[in-house]
Order: structure tokens, then sequence, then C-alpha cells
């Protein structure tokens, strides 16, 4: 069984909560259940359509709905950023953090993070 994201368990606890399969989610959203299952383990980022739709059928409240768009971007691997409006400043320092990332050190990311009002809720 694969690790599951924060997200994951968190998708995983509603369903199981509302008493529903992966196949009864896969059916009102419209995918497969092996895609859903992908959403599940991590493997497969949802996209903000299916975020709505998942947020619509369960019925979740603003703070649960928050609540699961942050740890869906948490758990991403992988984060696209479109650039199509940006300027060539924007566009240089978006490039410039990607490619400094991996090596900032863990004080660096806290003053990042204080200066973008991240907590580690």
């Amino acid at each position: 069984m694969s690790k599951l994201t924060p997200f994951g368990k968190e998708i995983r606890k509603f369903r199981i909560d509302h008493d529903k399969t992966q196949s009864d989610i896969a059916e009102v959203l419209g995918i497969s259940v092996a895609f859903w299952s992908a959403i599940e383990t991590g493997k497969k980022n949802i996209s903000s359509e299916l975020m709505a739709q998942v947020v619509s059928h369960f019925e979740l409240s603003k703070q649960q709905e928050q609540k699961l768009k942050d740890l869906s971007l948490a758990s991403q691997k992988e984060v696209k950023i479109n650039m199509e409006n940006s300027d060539d400043r924007s566009r240089r320092l978006v490039a410039g953090f990607a490619r400094k990332f991996d090596s900032l050190n863990e004080d660096e990311l806290e003053s990042m993070r204080k200066l973008l009002g991240i907590g580690d809720d």
C-alpha cells in the first residue's frame, strides 16, 4: 500500500466518514476508480475543477474546504506557476527561487514562511 499524503489521508477520511467507496466517488466525479485512487495516494494531483466537485459533493464548510485545499497544495510534489501575465522581473524572481530552492537552509525557509504567513499547522 502506498503511503498517503496529508491530503490523501484527509480526503480518504471524508470518503469513509460518508460511507462511500472509491468507486462511488469516481462515479460522482466522472473519473475512473484508478484515477481517484491515484489522487488519494498522492500519485496524481487533484484539479481545481475536481476539488470544487468534491467540496460540493461532501457539502464541506468553508473551513473544511480551505483545509483540504491547503493540504492539497502541501502534498504536491510539483507546482506549476502560470507566468503568462507576469513581467520579466517577476519571471526572473520565480525562476531564481526555483533554482535556489533546494539549497535554502532552514533559517532561510523559516524567514520565507513568516514573510508569506505560512504556519506549521
